[in-house]
Parts: structure tokens; sequence; C-alpha cells
């Protein structure tokens, strides 16, 4: 076995074991269950061949697991220098010991798959042990961190200290024996967001713009409201869906306030910050910000459809664009009584967890064709009792394709267990995917799959095998895949 497989073999593992940890093992309570979460966001500087600096910032979200560990999704982005567009997507495990006098030493391994910007990953597996010590200041924790980025097999090998920043929140959820109970609590169970939107936006460079000057993206959005106003915040990720810029992404953090016009329909403003690039779009160190008037208008209680209109910024003419954007949002978590913080709703079934995907030999750049093996998170929300609606994220860590990845939305369909834990099901997802050199699975994508799986000891966890296939608008036949995927369900609230 090679040196660069080892590693591989070890991360692949891994991942298996944790997936990306959610709250599993809830009790049949007649109160929502918590569990601690830690938000944090770091900054380091990385140092990569040649010389050459890489300003990267880190988001992670880890699960209180007991005894000290935790962990959860991370992502990391370039955000200065000349690699906008790189992006790393994993997980992390993490060691936590209390110190005293509000000091806490943390230790932790975060394995990723990634890439972008023509950074020299190899096959995108990306390690990072790293240390940091942490001292309270209320909810939050601030301090400095010592870490190692490495991806085998290249020459990346950086070493570094950098800041990081947290927030201690709580994960509040409901056990799945209560499943279409009408229930009510004082404050939002999970994460807190009160809407999910789906989005599909055009950009529209300047003629200065030495990449694509006209591309189309779709995405999605996560929003909390902060009052009864229409204020609110939250994330949103788009990728492009169409071959001349496919690969390029945007991951930001956004705020916005609305007035009432009249019954149902609003007027806004939204300001958004983050990270963008890839795709042959030059946006110099990635950094970018947006400003946009919205429009948004009630379909039904719970539905809502808008539009927005407004600038993209960023260090690049390629990030001096006009944008319109078409959404249309769900309420994730109706409120008791308006005004209120309190939520009331019908507990539904959420799951998420880690994911493998193959994907059958593919074209790439250089007309050589070669299988790609890509790592990813998954989440779902069941609208009936056999429906759901799911988003997938994707990023290579084998196959020479690193840089490559996916976004999915759609739609599934699951079967009702059957006595020894088994179950079956389809699903249909749309979205966009590029980057790394893969020509024969980028820009506007369908995937369809058929799926087996089992509860693991419980049907709060669920092991699944997917086959199918990946059809995309960049020509050619459809590309066999297959998915293997570890889930955690947890009961939420919802309309």
């Amino acid at each position: 076995m090679s040196r660069g497989a080892r590693p591989r073999r070890r991360a692949v593992t891994t991942l298996l074991a944790l997936g990306l940890v959610g709250p599993a093992g809830v009790p049949a309570a007649a109160a929502p269950a918590t569990q601690a979460v830690s938000v944090g966001l770091g900054v380091e500087t990385l140092r990569l061949p040649g010389h050459e600096r890489l300003g990267l910032v880190g988001g992670s979200l880890l699960f209180d697991l007991g005894q000290g560990l935790w962990a959860g999704p991370v992502t990391y982005g370039a955000a200065t220098g000349q690699r906008g567009g790189f992006f790393v997507g994993g997980v992390e495990l993490q060691r936590r010991w209390a110190l005293g006098e509000g000091l806490t030493l943390a230790a932790g391994l975060s394995l990723g798959g990634g890439g972008g910007a023509a950074a020299p990953v190899g096959n995108g597996l990306m390690l990072r042990p790293a240390a940091a010590l942490l001292q309270d200041i209320g909810p939050l924790q601030a301090g400095l961190t010592l870490s190692s980025v490495r991806f085998p097999g290249t020459a990346i090998r950086s070493q570094q200290a950098g800041l990081l920043l947290a927030w201690h929140g709580r994960f509040d959820h409901w056990p799945l024996a209560r499943l279409g109970e009408r229930v009510a609590a004082d404050q939002r169970s999970g994460l807190g967001f009160d809407s999910f939107a789906v989005t599909t936006a055009q950009h529209q460079a300047g003629r200065a713009a030495t990449g694509p000057q006209r591309f189309q993206l779709v995405g999605a959005r996560l929003a909390q409201r902060r009052d009864a106003q229409g204020s609110d915040w939250g994330l949103e990720a788009a990728a492009a869906a169409q071959g001349s810029a496919a690969g390029y992404m945007e991951i930001l953090l956004h705020a916005s306030q609305a007035w009432a016009v009249t019954e149902g329909l609003s007027l806004g403003l939204r300001g958004a910050v983050g990270l963008g690039g890839g795709g042959g779009v030059p946006t110099g160190g990635g950094a970018l910000q947006r400003l946009d008037g919205t429009l948004s208008l009630v379909l039904q209680p719970g539905w809502r459809v808008g539009a927005a209109w407004g600038r993209t910024h960023g260090a690049t003419p390629s990030l001096h664009a006009r944008r319109a954007e078409l959404w249309l949002a769900a309420d994730l978590e109706p409120a008791a009584l308006p005004g209120t913080p309190g939520r009331t709703g019908t507990v539904r079934r959420h799951t998420w967890g880690g994911a493998l995907l193959h994907i059958a030999p593919t074209l790439r750049g250089d007309g050589s064709r070669r299988a790609v093996d890509a790592l990813g998170l998954v989440l779902e929300r069941a609208v009936s009792e056999h429906a759901y609606v799911t988003g997938q994220t994707y990023s290579a860590f084998g196959g020479g394709a690193g840089g490559y990845s996916i976004g999915l939305i759609g739609g599934g369909w699951a079967s009702r267990a059957t006595p020894a834990g088994w179950l079956a099901g389809a699903e249909l997802l749309a979205g966009g995917a590029g980057g790394g050199g893969v020509r024969g699975s980028s820009g506007a994508l369908l995937m369809a799959q058929a799926w087996a799986g089992r509860h693991l000891g419980s049907p709060d966890q669920q092991l699944r095998l997917g086959v199918g296939a990946l059809a995309s608008s960049a020509g050619g036949p459809a590309r066999p895949a297959a998915t293997l995927s570890w889930t955690a369900a947890f009961g939420q609230p919802g309309p």
C-alpha cells in the first residue's frame, strides 16, 4: 500500500465511525432533551509551496458527547491571498480539559476533503491536528490555536498559530416516540433556525471581468428571526449551475430587515459577508460582500416567495456584479404566538449525518477518466410518514480531484421499517457541481438513487447503501454512483 493510500484509508474508517455526530439515543421524555453545542469561528494563515500565504477562515459546530469529547462538522475557506474559492468540508473530533479559572485546553483532529482555485491539494484529503487554549468570556470563549495542515501526497505541510472565538449554545430535540404529536416549548429547538429557503440567482459581472461574466447560482438559506417585525440573520450557500462557471461556490452570513407594506407583503434590505470563488471566476482572496433589496409575499401560512435585487462586491472585477434572486421559503418551526419566543407544532422526523460518495470513472480536463471519491453532509426533513426533503453536499478526497464539490437539493420516499429494522427508499436531487478538473459531472447536475438501510440498534441511527447515477449539463452519459451514509434522527416541531 502506498504512503498516500494509508492516511486516506484511516480517514475513511474514522469518518464511517463518527459520521457527523448529532443528537442520537435521546430518551422518551415529556419535554425536549438538551445537548450542549459549541459554534466556533477561527482564522489562521497557511504557508503554501513557493512562500505563498493563504488566509483561512474556519467554522465548526461541535456537539458534546460527554466525558470531555466533542464532535461535529467543520468548514474552511480562503479569505485572503490569491486562492479565492478554496474550500474544505469535513468532521472534527475534539477532547477538552477544564484547567480552572475559566480556562479550557482543547486538542482535536479535523478530517476533510476539498481544495479549489488551482491549489495543489492532490486528492483533496486534508488532515488538521490542532490544540487551542480558550478563556471563558460570558457565553463566549476566545483564545489561541496551534495547528498543522497537511494534504497527504502533496507538498502542503503548514504549521501556524491562529485565533479562535467560540459560542456555547444548546440543541433541544424531541424523542422519535413523539413523532406526529403536537408539542409546545418555551424556545426554539434544533439549532434555532426558523425557516429554510431554496434560492436561484443570476450573477452579472461588469465588462472588465476576466472570468465568466454571467452565470446562474442555485442554493439554500437558513434564517433565524430576531423579532416579530421582520429582522433575521442566518447562513446561506450557493453554487454555479452552468458549465462556464462550474465549481464556483459561495458561503455567507447574512442579516436582513423587512417592513410590512400590506398584509402578507413586505419590502426589506439584506446584507451579507462571506467567501466565494472557484469555477474559473477570479476572486482574489475570496472575501465578498453583498447588499440586496428584497420583496416577500406570503403564499399561505408557513410558505413565502420572494425576490431580491442588489450588488456583490469583492477584490476583483468578477465580483463587482449585479445580482437578481428568486426564492421559496418554508417555516421550520412555527411560533406559538406572534411576538413570543415560544414554539409549537407537530413533531417531525429530522436526520443528518455523514456520507461517502463514489462516482464511476469520469472525464477530466486532461482527457483521462478516473473515479471520484467524496465525503459529505446529508440533511433530511420528513414531510409525511414516507416522503422527505433532503440537502446534500460533497467534497472530493480521492481520485486526484481535490477541489471538486457537489451541492444538491431534492426529495425522497422511504418505506416503513421491518421488525428487523430494514427499510428501503429512493430519491431525486438537483444542484450544481464543479472544480478539481472534473468535466464529466460538472455544471447543473441531477442525481437519482435507490437505497437500502438498516437501523443500528435503535430507530434514531441508520446505515444506508445507495446506488444510482449522476447526469450533468456538461453532456455525456450519466455516471454510475454509489453512496454509503450514517445518519442520526431526532424530533423537531414543524408546521
